[in-house]
């Protein structure tokens, strides 16, 4: 028997076989993966939504506490008593970056709220979900990944 032909017993694939199963694997792959990253995407995108609200209430209550006005105030101080209790003074941000409250530069009654790290496509959808509820339109800055809202 020639040793390059197969005998009728011998099992296994031939390399056209291998190939062929590659490329279906690979064109599964090419479908699913980015489905993955828009669905992560979606959730950081809703998880900072409701963190923006959830500080955006309690900064009225520290408003509330304190004469109407945001002076003094930060994260840590709303994390201390303000925000739910999965907020801490060390909470970041859906992408890994930093929540950051301050008063607004023009008026002690609005609120400087920002994120970091945020990646420009979700900064994109936060403007857009969160341009009703803020006093200027959200705006975001590429070079320090940083998206900053103004809220009344």
């Amino acid at each position: 028997m020639n040793p390059m032909q197969k005998s009728s017993k011998e099992k296994g694939f031939t390399i056209i076989e291998m190939v062929i199963a590659l490329v279906i694997i690979s064109v599964i792959l090419l479908v699913v993966v980015p489905l993955g990253q828009t669905a992560t995407d979606n959730s950081r995108i809703a998880n900072a939504i409701a963190s923006i609200k959830a500080i955006q209430t309690a900064a009225v209550e520290w408003a509330s506490d304190n004469g109407g006005v945001y002076t003094g105030i930060t994260f840590a101080k709303l994390a201390s008593g303000y925000l739910p209790a999965q907020f801490s003074a060390t909470s970041t941000d859906p992408w890994s970056g930093d929540y950051n409250v301050n008063v607004d530069a023009n008026s002690s009654t609005m609120l400087d709220i920002a994120l970091t790290a945020v990646p420009p496509t979700p900064a994109t959808k936060l403007t857009t979900a969160l341009t009703k509820i803020s006093a200027i339109p959200p705006s975001y800055t590429a070079s320090s990944q940083t998206w900053i809202t103004v809220l009344q």
